[in-house]
């Protein structure tokens, strides 16, 4: 309850416009009850996020453990990765325009995201192998691909009210990320966007 209070209050308000004040008398508690629980708005902050990232982890343990090939894995991992950017953007938003905070959130939330990176490079090795993956390519590249094709186009779609759709974004952003930009050389509609 206090988690979601202040997820609802900071998308309002902003981070720097919310105090612990505030937060307490969304969440029907004295100030002194909600600084029992944290001792401070960063340290509420920082446990909000931490609970983000954690649901995001669990939600791609469950896709790579997924009795289906790489190539479907991880179409569901990009889905499930931009659906996830999308619905909490705006807090990844104000985590990017508080810079006195993203530092000891990236520290605090570090082994979580460590976590599913190396889950996204077993699917991706896992692809390699099932041959439908490039193997010359390295997976550390295919993963840096992956987050610099998903997390700036949708942070960019959102923030400058770009026209195209989420829908038709994510598929677009699938095609580039499994087909590249060139155009198909044969007529296999696998290779077609989206």
């Amino acid at each position: 309850m206090i988690l979601q209070a202040t997820q609802d209050l900071l998308l309002e308000r902003g981070y720097y416009d919310t105090s612990m004040g505030e937060i307490a008398q969304r969440v029907g508690v004295a100030k002194g009850t909600l600084y029992q629980h944290f001792e401070s708005k960063e340290a509420l902050m920082i446990v909000l996020f931490k609970r983000e990232f954690h649901d995001l982890q669990v939600a791609i343990e469950q896709i790579a453990h997924m009795q289906v090939g790489a190539q479907e894995k991880m179409t569901l991992m990009i889905d499930t990765l931009c659906y996830h950017i999308a619905e909490k953007h705006p807090l990844f938003f104000i985590l990017r325009n508080a810079s006195d905070l993203q530092a000891e959130i990236h520290y605090e939330i570090k082994e979580t995201f460590n976590g599913m990176r190396e889950q996204i490079a077993l699917m991706l090795d896992e692809g390699k192998a099932e041959g439908i993956f490039n193997a010359c390519l390295p997976t550390e590249v295919m993963l840096e691909a992956l987050f610099g094709i998903i997390v700036s186009r949708l942070f960019k779609n959102f923030h400058e009210g770009l026209q195209v759709q989420y829908g038709d974004l994510v598929g677009h952003l699938r095609c580039i990320y499994f087909h590249g930009i060139s155009a198909p050389t044969t007529t296999d509609e696998s290779k077609l966007c989206p």
